[in-house]
């Protein structure tokens, strides 16, 4: 992902002032690392804007930023048009005809021009982006739904500072970092976003994903402008439609995202990633330009710790696809293995296990800058059943539902079932658990809990996400919650320490709207569409293949065949005025099992706080 950063100031605009460049080059030289192909500043009055370029594709890209169609209107960001055809054919109904090379950061501002700001939530792709207007000394910053490219800032005085990047806006505003007891707090409870705009730092905000940012002399405005609208039940005449549309969507998801350039997919023996990789390489087979670049699979287990077969079931189907392959067994990989001199992360991170998920990455990046995955997959294609019944139930009668079921029956040989997603994913990556289960943590200071009233909050945590869809609320409530952004936010390079960006088709939001329209009985019951959808395309063994999780918590494991200390005897000072240290080390020594994620959440805040002061002390 290319690198942006900036600061205005309504006041110096007023006046005509440029202002100084010794903020913009630290902010530059912050976001440096993410730009092999160049780098840019430029001065503007009131503005300052730096930039650091890489190519991905396979939409046009502006080499250098700001850019501007008027030299009225300047653009700074990271954007990534998807649905380009259909933009340009709006336009050109207002008036404005583009060419089909029109860069992405052109069609953005065209539309933003055209349509103005509450209209940006119509734009498709992975956007994060400022513009700010000289003749109205207002920068308006905006990040899309789905979250994938972050955007940060902080407001000092009468200017703002923003980037992409965490450690630029910091740089810039130069003030003493001070830690975000808010934060701090969620994190310990196993959901450090749980308020999505705040980060680690007090004085520096994430714009959440879907929300509008404005900045000028009258101040500061953040508000809402994106979300996954609640459509109507999609009734087609029979599968074989069901299953088209489904095609013809995942395979417009995919070919907007393949580069004309070298890129990987992160391989399974799942269903979804094994259905991105098999029509990646059939979408490529049609385009000879796609097809002479290369296209690469890497696959991970357990082994040698778990029995786990995932690597091997996904190198048979790459095989088949004639995708070269790489297998990695991760199995033996220790918990806290490389935190000490692997890339820092710009905040804490729970999972014992991170660098090694980052490590990934970094192997990808060897011979690639986009890489897929099939996350996502499980929101709209893996549900329950209970609420469609019951909207069946209201809408239709009390026999609708029974007969929903029966036909699911007799045609499936069992029951609907339940599913998780992403959300799960979330929780684990922080330490948490799938579903929620055991009780507050008994570590946390009594004063602390009270003063944020943390035991409410824990029980807001865990509940049932809340939505107005009618018959699919999980699904719906995913799409639309900024706090999920984070999953993909972490595959920034910031965080994996490598210039690679990750992909994800199943959350193209035309795809989203599409499935949430599905019948959730049978479509997203154990995943039947992408099993109907895909039969000629993948192999039996992987299209019939019951989901199957990893058996065994291979951090219990480890912590079984190994004790994972030491753990430090004194933590920071930011942790003892939150925590009962003694507490937190007794409960480690109880025997390993899942509430052991839970326990570490201190630990590996600890281990991010002393790395941060070394780092800051080196400076």
């Amino acid at each position: 992902m290319s690198g942006f950063a900036g600061l205005v100031n309504a006041v110096l605009a007023g006046a005509g002032r440029e202002p100084d460049r010794a903020p913009l080059q630290r902010m530059a030289q912050a976001i440096a690392f993410r730009g092999p192909d160049g780098e840019s500043q430029r001065l503007l009055p009131g503005a300052g804007f730096a930039f650091a370029l890489l190519r991905t594709g396979p939409a046009p890209q502006e080499a250098t930023q700001p850019c501007s169609l008027n030299g009225e209107s300047w653009l700074a960001g990271d954007v990534r048009c998807d649905g380009r055809s259909d933009l340009r054919a709006r336009l050109a109904q207002h008036g404005c005809e583009l060419p089909q090379s029109a860069t992405s950061e052109t069609l953005v501002l065209q539309a933003l021009a055209r349509f103005g700001p509450e209209h940006l939530d119509r734009l498709e792709g992975d956007l994060s982006f400022a513009v700010w207007s000289t003749a109205k000394r207002q920068l308006l910053a905006y990040r899309d739904l789905t979250g994938a490219r972050p955007f940060f800032y902080s407001v000092v005085g009468d200017t703002l500072f923003f980037s992409n990047t965490l450690q630029a806006v910091l740089a810039g505003a130069q003030t003493r970092p001070q830690w975000d007891d808010e934060f701090l707090a969620n994190f310990l409870l196993g959901a450090p976003h749980h308020d999505p705009e705040r980060t680690v730092y007090r004085s520096v905000r994430r714009l959440p994903a879907g929300h509008l940012l404005e900045f000028s002399a009258r101040g500061l405005e953040v508000r809402r402008i994106a979300q996954v609208p609640v459509d109507e039940l999609l009734h087609l005449r029979g599968d074989q439609e069901y299953a088209e549309a489904f095609n013809c969507l995942l395979d417009q998801a995919i070919a907007d995202r393949l580069p004309y350039a070298p890129a990987s997919i992160l391989l399974s023996g799942g269903l979804d990633s094994t259905t991105i990789a098999a029509r990646a390489m059939r979408l490529r087979a049609r385009d000879a330009a796609l097809a002479v670049h290369p296209f690469r699979a890497l696959a991970i287990d357990f082994k040698p710790v778990l029995d786990d077969p995932e690597a091997e079931i996904a190198s048979r189907l790459a095989a088949a696809l004639s995708l070269p392959c790489d297998v990695v067994h991760s199995g033996a990989s220790l918990p806290y293995e490389d935190w000490d001199s692997g890339p820092l992360f710009p905040e804490p991170l729970p999972d014992p296990y991170s660098q090694r998920y980052f490590w990934y990455h970094r192997e990808i990046g060897r011979s690639s800058r986009v890489a897929f995955t099939g996350g996502g997959g499980d929101e709209s294609l893996r549900l329950r059943a209970k609420p469609y019944l019951q909207y069946l139930a209201r809408t239709q009668g009390a026999l609708a539902p029974a007969l929903a079921v029966a036909r699911y029956v007799l045609r499936e040989g069992k029951l609907p079932a339940l599913g998780a997603g992403l959300r799960g994913g979330v929780q684990r990556l922080f330490g948490g658990q799938e579903e929620p289960s055991g009780s507050f943590p008994p570590w946390i200071k009594g004063d602390f809990a009270d003063r944020l009233d943390l035991r409410a909050r824990w029980q807001a945590i865990n509940a049932e996400p809340a939505s107005a869809h009618p018959y699919n609320p999980r699904a719906h409530a995913a799409a639309n919650d900024p706090a999920m952004a984070i999953v993909l936010e972490m595959m920034d390079p910031t965080w994996t320490g490598t210039h690679v960006e990750t992909r994800f088709p199943f959350l193209d939001r035309r795809l989203t709207r599409f499935l949430l329209r599905l019948p959730v009985i049978p479509w997203a019951m154990d995943k039947r569409l992408l099993r109907y959808s895909q039969a000629g395309i993948l192999p039996e063994e992987i299209r019939l293949r019951k989901k199957t999780p990893v058996p065994e918590d291979i951090l219990v494991l480890h912590a079984a065949s190994k004790p994972l200390g030491p753990f430090p005897e004194e933590p920071p000072d930011e942790l003892k005025r939150v925590t009962e240290w003694p507490l937190v080390l007794e409960n480690l020594k109880c025997p390993a099992d899942s509430s052991l994620h839970v326990h570490l959440r201190p630990v590996s805040l600890a281990r991010w706080l002393k790395r941060i002061e070394k780092a800051q002390s080196i400076q």
